[in-house]
């Protein structure tokens, strides 16, 4: 039955690569039937954009630009801007910002002068130079105080300054001002995010998708916010699919496909983000994970290995390689990865849990109690750590200890256990 759901996967998410190329080809070809059309080639080149095909983007917006006038002419010289930024291509250690002489073009006779200087502020932030992007602001302040990529560069700079709740206030301040406009939404959604809100982001982030369906970052955000599920999982797919060239996509794509059991998609997934991106552990320990989970282990353990290559000291790399152990018999080197783990990041209880739960597994319930002495003074107000603190001390005869631990876990505050089996094993001791 798993089989099938992951072929299923794997054909949405092409079904999604050729809904996108279908977007494209529609747009292509409304190009070519009006080769003089300003707004049909800025659409094609901002779609080029959005699906990091950046120099086709290029290409099609200096078209666009040569072929508009006045406002659409400043729009697609500003886009062709944010072209560059997006490409990733910056050097701190030039005197200035490749991309200035473009944001001055952006002014168009009388046109754009405000957004030239948002632009050039912008530019600014890629360097960090933030006397200089307020200097750019400033000006652009006096030419036109209202004009929303101005208020959305002021947020910018608050969060480039660190100042993460500066950021909220003033993008909450410009939805509420300019609620038809996605960009603030979505800026908004992500700010929650990185304070570690993710529900309030939520709410932001499904508006920005609802006002620009087309956005691989409004899908991409929206995985990020939700709880791991179908929901967030076929949003990353859509981001993908959207933008096949985003390693940071594809790893959440990973993980939420490991989150509701497509394993062979996760592995995929995994392995496309490494392909784009080496240099990232999360994506080497999640593709550890999946082999763990599709059972192969020697491959698992090679993944994990190769996460432990990029950051030695990341836990959820020490989890996988235990799994890679414990699937290979290797019981003492797959418990001594998982305390490793705890050691690396003693907040987080797993790598406490499956020492015990493998130790039972393998009959060694001396060891397994051992361990779970310790795993319920670092946790004592885990329902799990009492459960299995009982469960290793009724595999070592010890009723009414037991009782005792069963009793904890049913009555302690934090953490998530079946109160039903657990109390079914409590009904059990005689």
């Amino acid at each position: 039955m798993w089989k099938a759901g992951i072929t299923l996967a794997l054909v949405l998410v092409t079904s999604l690569s050729a809904a996108q190329e279908t977007k494209l080809a529609a747009l292509k070809a409304d190009v070519k039937a009006k080769p003089a059309d300003a707004n049909a080639a800025f659409a094609l080149g901002r779609a080029y954009r959005r699906a990091g095909r950046f120099a086709e983007a290029r290409a099609e917006l200096a078209r666009a630009a040569g072929l508009a006038k006045g406002a659409e002419a400043v729009r697609a010289r500003y886009e062709a801007v944010v072209v560059e930024w997006e490409s990733g291509k910056h050097n701190p250690s030039l005197p200035a910002p490749p991309s200035l002489p473009m944001c001055k073009q952006v002014k168009v006779g009388s046109e754009g002068e405000a957004l030239s200087r948002v632009c050039a502020a912008e530019a600014w932030l890629t360097f960090e130079r933030h006397a200089l992007v307020d200097d750019e602001l400033k000006a652009a302040e006096k030419l036109d105080g209202n004009l929303y990529e101005l208020k959305l560069a002021r947020a910018k700079l608050a969060i480039n300054k660190g100042d993460r709740d500066d950021a909220i206030t003033k993008l909450e301040a410009l939805t509420k001002a300019t609620p038809g406009r996605a960009d603030a939404w979505l800026l908004l959604g992500q700010q929650q995010i990185e304070a570690g809100k993710s529900a309030a982001a939520v709410a932001p982030l499904r508006k920005a998708k609802e006002l620009d369906a087309d956005w691989p970052e409004a899908s991409f955000e929206l995985a990020r916010a939700l709880p791991d599920g179908t929901e967030a999982r076929d949003l990353a797919r859509s981001a993908v699919a959207m933008r096949g060239t985003w390693p940071a996509a594809w790893l959440r794509l990973g993980e939420l496909e490991l989150a509701t059991g497509g394993y062979d998609a996760a592995q995929k997934a995994f392995e496309t983000s490494i392909k784009q991106s080496p240099k990232v552990v999360a994506a080497h320990a999640g593709l550890a994970m999946a082999l763990v989970r599709l059972k192969k282990f020697a491959e698992a353990k090679k993944a994990a290995n190769d996460a432990m290559g990029v950051a030695a000291n990341y836990a959820p790399a020490r989890v996988a390689l235990g799994e890679a152990h414990n699937g290979l018999g290797e019981i003492d080197e797959a418990v001594e990865q998982f305390k490793f783990a705890h050691s690396l990041d003693n907040k987080e209880p797993i790598g406490l849990f499956r020492a015990v739960e493998v130790l039972l597994a393998a009959k060694q319930p001396m060891k397994a109690e051992a361990h779970a002495e310790g795993m319920v003074k670092a946790f004592p107000e885990h329902a799990r750590a009492w459960e299995l603190h009982g469960d290793a001390e009724l595999a070592n005869n010890d009723k009414k200890s037991a009782r005792e631990s069963y009793k904890k876990a049913l009555a302690a505050p934090k953490g998530s256990i079946d109160k039903a089996a657990v109390q079914k094993k409590l009904d059990a001791i005689k």
